[in-house]
């Protein structure tokens, strides 16, 4: 099924283009950004994108999650799999500060316009400012979508996700095609990916896929490997998750260490995708 996710994004990716626009028309220019590691994180986001918005999850297809030789997460194309992330509409200033922290003017990322399968925030989240989010306690203290939607007829939740998915085109991805080699991440790193992981998860990120595609890179005792490992027993049967994950990567396989903490070309540059 997911060999084929690309061919329905060049389908239908014309005729949903209007449905994209999610910034308000008589605001300063904005675009629509897809984070998939510790920008994950909405206080994170708070700090480095003060003006920035939850629009909603999405899916990348072909390509897979990884941390990269440089301890950081990253995505390399590959047929077939997927990657899970959160979209925030930015404006110029923000954007700005992404390329300073992301590292673009030396390189440690480039920047991508690539489409995503966006499943939109429910009203009460959608287009949120993400300094609101923070001041009401975060994801998990203001998302009601999942008991909201589990009071729902199987019909209606049908209906309302597809009245909440669509593809966007063009959303700003960084990527670092130039560190692709899987390793392990940074210390400091891992605190941080596992704040955004909880974040996403209060989202709606999916359980398997945090499970199949994250977890195994970071180490057994991190809390996000131990939360989703427990809320998993039993292997989530919601549609679409398990092929999007699969094949997982094996557990922590014997990697190369990240290069030195002290590294001067790199100071700058700390990935926050």
């Amino acid at each position: 099924m997911l060999s084929a996710c690309w061919d329905i994004v060049q389908t239908h990716i014309a005729s949903t283009a209007m449905a994209s626009k999610t910034a308000a028309s008589d605001g300063p220019p904005t675009k629509l950004y897809f984070a998939y590691g510790s920008n994950l994180h909405i206080k994170q986001m708070k700090r480095r994108c003060p003006n920035s918005r939850y629009i909603g999850r999405a899916r990348l297809c072909n390509y897979r999650w990884q941390i990269n030789e440089r301890g950081f997460a990253n995505i390399v194309e590959t047929p077939g799999r997927c990657v899970d992330g959160l979209v925030y509409e930015i404006d110029q200033k923000d954007e700005a500060k992404l390329d300073i922290n992301e590292g673009v003017a030396k390189k440690a990322y480039e920047k991508r316009h690539l489409a995503v399968m966006l499943h939109r925030a429910h009203a009460a989240l959608y287009r949120r400012p993400v300094s609101w989010i923070v001041a009401k306690g975060g994801p998990g203290a203001v998302n009601g979508q999942g008991k909201t939607q589990a009071r729902l007829s199987h019909k209606s939740a049908q209906r309302q996700q597809q009245q909440y998915q669509h593809w966007l085109p063009d959303v700003l991805v960084y990527i670092s095609p130039n560190h692709t080699q899987d390793s392990t991440p940074r210390d400091e790193y891992v605190k941080r990916l596992n704040l955004g992981i909880a974040d996403a998860r209060a989202l709606g990120l999916d359980d398997n896929y945090i499970r199949t595609c994250i977890c195994p890179f970071l180490p057994e005792t991190s809390a996000g490997f131990a939360s989703s490992r427990s809320s998993l027993a039993a292997p989530s049967s919601s549609s679409g998750s398990a092929s999007a994950s699969s094949p997982a990567p094996q557990r922590r396989p014997k990697r190369p260490l990240p290069p030195s903490r002290t590294e001067s070309s790199w100071s700058a540059g700390a990935p926050e995708s």
